[in-house]
């Protein structure tokens, strides 16, 4: 017998010529994985720096940061590696719904981790059990095998588990026979509880299985569902309807974002990594310079926001002395108004931050002196021109 090895070789060397296809798959993945890496690297430097490199130096924050969508703290950037599982596990979706398709028979390569999270997304309700796998599917209330007996489950060959449909298993109760590993007290009791369980359970042959995606309303696999499936669980970002929901140009919005990840160039963050920095606050010249500091305790942002909610009836809302903390005072402001007045003061605060932050870079890096009078016609340039 000649190995496959050596049919798999070009003609020149001996060989058949054929097609490795596990080395094809290979090279394949490796292809895929440094397209998304070149992709988001472009993205990345585009985003920071407008042109085609940055360093790590230039990225404010991380891209997986950067790419949660807006209400999880991020800037609704897709990111390429979900997006192409989201859209992979398509096939898995069909294999399992559209068992007919001809190529339903066939084997698919797709990510160990597209597998593990359909597992999750798909409950499926048997009737026959012939398209629902008995010990890795959730038929049984919603819950499979691994969550109901798993020490059961670590007897059971690999084999068995990939191919056992619910239909095979529990005619004649053949599941049963499928356990081949020690028969410890976990497993008996496991085997136990399994079997009372599906005790009284009867088939429908003349009914096809029904398969829910759970991330939908309608029980139906789409592309956007099952990538947002991939942040289920994460922690909501506070601000995120204040920054973006707002009459305020996107170039504010997108400052005040990253002041609510603590990303700005301050003298704070400057000291840390041993960078050129002021001494004290360029704008009151008292105290070591923060945002928070810069944008609400500051004695000079004080008398700024005094002056520009003045002007609006407001003033009663302006920060004082107590307050320390940006993103708090903000969010107190908001909840003493309501309706348009609330979107409009929230707009009027996010242009302030940008001018006061604006004014403070003017006068670091262009030398000015600090002057609540140049502020109004740079908040009037920033809320008319979009910045």
């Amino acid at each position: 017998m000649i190995k496959w090895e050596a049919l798999d070789k070009p003609k020149e060397f001996r060989g058949l010529g054929f097609i490795d296809t596990r080395a094809m798959n290979s090279a394949l993945l490796c292809k895929w994985i440094y397209s998304i890496e070149s992709g988001d690297k472009l993205r990345r430097s585009f985003l920071w720096r407008g042109r085609k490199d940055a360093r790590g130096g230039h990225c404010l924050v991380a891209w997986g940061k950067v790419t949660r969508p807006l209400e999880l703290g991020g800037l609704g950037i897709s990111d390429l590696k979900h997006l192409c599982w989201a859209l992979r596990m398509r096939w898995v979706w069909l294999k399992k719904t559209e068992p007919h398709r001809p190529w339903a028979a066939l084997p698919i390569q797709i990510p160990g981790q597209v597998y593990a999270f359909f597992s999750i997304a798909v409950i499926s309700e048997v009737s026959n059990g012939n398209h629902t796998l008995f010990w890795t599917d959730r038929w049984i209330h919603g819950q499979c095998i691994a969550d109901l007996a798993p020490r059961l489950l670590e007897a059971i060959p690999k084999r068995r588990v990939k191919q056992r449909t619910v239909q095979e298993a529990l005619t004649g109760r053949s599941w049963v026979l499928d356990i081949k590993g020690a028969r410890t007290v976990g497993v008996i009791v496991d085997f136990l509880h399994l079997w009372e369980l599906l005790y009284n359970f009867e088939l429908e042959p003349d009914v096809e299985d029904v398969h829910i995606w759970r991330f939908s309303a309608s029980g139906k696999y789409s592309a956007k569902s099952a990538y947002e499936g991939f942040f289920q669980g994460s922690t909501e970002f506070g601000p995120y309807e204040r920054i973006w929901r707002t009459w305020a140009p996107p170039k504010c919005r997108f400052f005040l974002w990253l002041v609510a990840h603590n990303r700005c160039w301050t003298a704070d963050r400057l000291a840390c990594r041993g960078l050129p920095h002021p001494v004290q606050c360029p704008l009151c010249d008292q105290e070591d310079e923060t945002i928070n500091h810069l944008l609400v305790s500051c004695v000079f942002a004080r008398q700024f926001w005094y002056l520009l909610l003045r002007q609006v009836g407001l003033h009663s809302l302006s920060p004082q002395p107590s307050d320390s903390s940006f993103d708090i005072w903000w969010e107190k402001a908001i909840r003493a108004t309501s309706g348009l007045m609330q979107k409009g003061l929230n707009s009027l605060i996010v242009l302030g931050a940008w001018t006061l932050w604006n004014h403070r870079n003017r006068c670091v890096f262009y030398g000015i002196t600090p002057n609540l009078g140049e502020l109004s016609p740079l908040l009037e340039k920033s809320a008319g021109c979009g910045v």
